[in-house]
C-alpha cells in the first residue's frame, strides 16, 4: 500500500468521525426511472459458463480471498487503428490489499452484434500492484461497436467487468460527473466508501430524477461518460452504484494516479480526457458538473455555456445553463 495513499484514506477516516458516519439509519433516494430503451449495465452473468476454480499459487493469496472483493476493470474508448490494451486492477478487504502474481482470465461479449456468446481471449498474471495490463492479440482485436469484458479471477472465480467502445464513426456523446452532480453532494462517495468500515450499509445519496436525467440522453442515442475524479479504486463501487440507481449504461472515466485530486488539477484531468476521446471520434454534445472545476474543464474543452449544465452553488457561474433541479430540467429538455 503507498504511504500518501495511506494517508488520505486516514485524513478521510478521521473526518467520518465528524460527520457520524456510523449510523445504521441513513437512507438514500431509490431508483426513479420509466421505461427505458437505453442500454443497462448488463454483465451477461447468466450466459456465462465458469471454469472451475484452481485455487491460488499462493496461500497467503488464499488468506486474502477469504476478504471481500473489490476489483477494477477500466472502460476503453478506442478506434479501429489503436493498440486495444485490458487494463484492471485486483484487491480484497476494506483497505484494497492488492492481489499480487495470480492468474486472471479475459473473456469478451459484443454487445453490438447478433448471436453473441462469451469468448475467452487470453489471460494475463497480476502484477506486484495487484493490476494486469493485457494486449489483445491482432487475430483478436475486437471489432467495431461496444464489447462487455469479463476479467475473471482464476483462483476463485470473482470477476471485475468493463467495456470497450471501438469507434467506426463519430458518436454522438453527453458527459456526465458523478460527485455532487448525480450525487447529493461531493462527499457521499466518501461517505459510502468509509461506512465499509462499520456497517457498509450506506448507499450515496442520489438527485432526484438523476437517473432519469441520464437515461434522457441514452434513450435518445447518446453514448453517456460518467467522467469523475474519484480514485481508480471506487471504479468498481462507482458502477455498482451506477447500476443498482437504475443508471444506464456508460463509460466510466476514474482518476488513475496514486494521489487524490483537486482543484485546477481536476479540471486540468478531465478537460485532457476529453480531448483523448474526441480524438477517438466522441462528439461531447452536453456536459453536467456542479464545481467550478467542471465548468473549467468543458469550457477548457470548448463546450459552450449553452450546452455546459451546472447544478448547485455554482449553478449559472460563467454562463452556464444553471439546473434548479432535475425534475424541472427534465422539463424543459426538448
Amino acid at each position: 500500500m503507498q504511504r500518501k495513499w495511506f494517508q488520505s484514506v486516514m485524513l478521510l477516516v478521521v473526518t467520518s468521525f465528524l460527520w457520524g458516519l456510523g449510523a445504521a439509519h441513513v437512507t438514500y433516494a431509490a431508483p426513479s426511472t420509466s421505461s427505458s430503451s437505453a442500454p443497462e449495465f448488463d454483465f451477461k452473468e447468466s450466459e456465462f459458463e465458469a471454469p472451475p476454480k484452481t485455487g491460488f499459487i499462493h496461500g497467503y493469496n488464499q488468506l486474502l480471498s477469504t476478504h471481500t472483493p473489490h476489483h477494477n476493470g477500466y472502460d476503453l474508448v478506442v478506434n479501429k487503428d489503436d493498440v486495444q490494451v485490458i487494463k484492471g486492477k485486483f484487491q480484497y478487504g476494506d483497505f484494497r490489499k492488492d492481489l499480487e502474481d495470480e492468474w486472471v482470465s479475459i473473456y469478451t461479449y459484443s454487445l453490438s452484434g447478433k448471436d453473441s456468446s462469451w469468448l475467452k481471449i487470453g489471460r494475463a498474471k497480476t502484477d506486484l500492484d495487484g493490476r494486469i495490463n493485457f494486449e489483445i492479440p491482432k487475430e483478436s482485436k475486437l471489432s467495431s461497436g461496444v464489447h462487455l469484458v469479463k476479467l475473471l479471477v482464476e483462483g476463485d472465480g470473482t470477476s471485475a467487468y468493463m467495456y470497450v467502445h471501438n469507434l467506426a464513426e463519430k458518436t454522438k456523446t453527453v458527459v456526465f460527473d458523478i460527485d455532487g452532480t448525480l450525487t447529493t453532494d461531493d462527499f457521499e462517495n466518501i461517505k459510502e466508501y468509509l461506512n465499509e468500515f462499520w456497517n457498509g450499509e450506506y448507499k450515496a445519496k442520489m438527485y432526484e430524477d438523476a437517473n432519469r436525467a441520464v437515461r434522457y440522453y441514452a434513450d435518445r442515442g447518446y453514448t453517456i461518460v460518467y467522467l469523475t475524479a474519484r480514485p481508480y479504486w471506487l471504479t468498481e463501487k462507482s458502477q455498482a452504484w451506477l447500476k443498482e440507481l437504475g443508471f444506464p449504461r456508460g463509460i466510466i472515466h476514474t482518476y488513475d494516479g496514486r494521489d487524490l485530486l483537486f482543484g485546477d488539477k481536476t479540471a486540468v484531468y478531465k478537460k485532457e480526457y476529453l480531448q483523448e476521446i474526441g480524438s477517438k471520434g466522441m462528439s461531447i454534445d452536453y456536459a453536467y458538473g456542479n464545481a467550478t472545476t467542471d465548468i473549467d474543464a468543458y469550457m477548457g474543452y470548448g463546450l459552450p455555456g449553452n450546452r455546459t449544465f451546472i447544478i448547485g452553488e455554482n449553478a449559472g457561474k460563467n454562463g452556464t445553463t444553471p439546473i434548479s433541479s432535475y425534475p424541472e430540467h427534465l422539463k424543459g429538455l426538448p
